[in-house]
Order: structure tokens, then sequence, then C-alpha cells
């Protein structure tokens, strides 16, 4: 425990109220360890994205406690929180979230003009060359492919060094030998520079990827997978009936 960088216990998220309400999650315990790459996976309607937001401080457990390198997020005001996703964490989305008007260095160097902090050209440039962009620099999203956009966004997200990337559906959005190209690079990070990641996928592949798969359903943790291949990964989320109820490709 002492080398989680992340850390959920008992963590509760209601929508709604007591007698109309949902429950997404119902008490989840976890812990993720520095330096690692976990995916997350379940169902449609698991509670897989909502663990997400709670960990990365996007949503608000309604009970519960979530920690941070070291910060219990449950007990920060806004501004704290804001302050602490800035510095401490990195994001990577589905739809890249990359402003149109700003080229490959502008997009990059954004959280840390936000931040108020000056960003190093030499970092800049480390960044775009460890994700393969250096010769893209001065192009605007526009200008890119999809797999590139979402390369522009892993290098926004490494840029802060942040203590953990979270992923929601990263190569959900990508062909799929682009999307292994992108997981490849978080993969890299992982076991070059000692960053974590943790993803949300409904992709067996994409899971495959990753140190350790744990699984959702109902709201609480239904297990979990080390040294995971697409194919065990796959197995389980039949056994979960993901793959009854809902069509190929559905996201959540």
């Amino acid at each position: 425990m002492d080398d989680d960088v992340v850390r959920l216990e008992s963590v509760r998220k209601m929508y709604g109220n007591d007698r109309n309400g949902v429950v997404a999650l119902a008490g989840v315990s976890l812990g993720i360890r520095r330096g690692t790459f976990t995916a997350v996976m379940g169902p449609s309607g698991s509670g897989k994205s909502t663990c997400l937001h709670c960990a990365a401080g996007l949503d608000r457990p309604t009970s519960g406690s979530v920690v941070l390198d070291g910060h219990e997020l449950t007990g920060l005001n806004e501004r704290e929180l804001t302050r602490l996703r800035r510095d401490r964490i990195g994001f990577i989305f589905q739809s890249f979230n990359l402003l149109p008007a700003l080229n490959v260095v502008e997009n990059v160097q954004l959280p840390l003009r936000l931040a108020g902090r000056k960003a190093k050209r030499a970092d800049v440039d480390e960044v775009l060359a460890r994700v393969g962009l250096a010769d893209r620099k001065h192009h605007r999203p526009g200008e890119l492919s999809g797999g590139q956009q979402q390369r522009v966004a892993i290098a926004r997200a490494l840029i802060t060094k942040p203590a953990v990337i979270f992923g929601d559906e990263p190569t959900g959005a990508l062909d799929t030998r682009t999307a292994l190209e992108v997981l490849a690079l978080m993969r890299r990070a992982v076991r070059e520079v000692g960053q974590t990641v943790v993803i949300v996928t409904h992709d067996p592949v994409a899971a495959s990827h990753a140190d350790r798969v744990i699984f959702l359903a109902d709201g609480q943790i239904a297990g979990e997978l080390h040294s995971p291949t697409a194919h065990a990964v796959g197995e389980r989320m039949t056994q979960l009936g993901a793959w009854a109820d809902e069509p190929a490709g559905t996201v959540n």
C-alpha cells in the first residue's frame, strides 16, 4: 500500500436521492501501484467510468476515501482539486480534446501555461520526440491524423510529469493499427520512465497491454487478471455477460 499512487477505500457513488437514485459504485476498494499500467473493464453500466472519474478527482464519491499521490481528494475544495488535477494528473480522452487554433507545440504546452508555469522548450521537444512527432511541431490538429492527434494528447499528458495518467477509452476512436501504436507508446512510458497509467476500455486487446486488468460488475470489483492476454480478458468479460447485453463497440 505504501507504493500505491492511487488508493480507493470503500468508495460509494450514488446519483440521485435514496429513493430514486442509481448506485454506480457500491463500496469499491483498490490500489494502483506506482509505475504500472492498469486497465479497468466491465459490462455496460458496471461503474468503470465512474470509478475512473472518482479516482481522478473529476467526480466526488458519495462516501469513502480517495488518496492520490498522498493527497486525500475527498477533503479538498474545488480550487484545491483543480490545482491537484492540473499539477499531478494527466488525461487522455477518446476525442483527443485538442484546441484546433493551436499548433502541436502550443497544445502540449497548454497545461503548463494554464498553471502559470513556463514550458521549457527542451522538455517539449523531448516528449514530442518520444511520441514520434518531432517533425509535426507546427502543424495544427486539423492537419494531423487521428493517431497523430492522440499522440499530441499523450505528449500533453506527459509534459507536467504527472503522478498518474488516466485514459478514458483512449483508443476508442482509432483504427486497429493506430490503436496498437498508441498503446505501445503508453506501455513504453510505463516501462522506460516509470509512468503510472490507468485506462478504462471495452477492448480486450487494449487491456492486454496492461500489467493488470480490474473487472467491475454492478458497481463492485468482480475480479482481476495479472499479465493478461486478450483471450483471457475476453473470456472473463463473457463470463460477466458483457457481450450479451450490448453491441460490439459500445462504450460507457
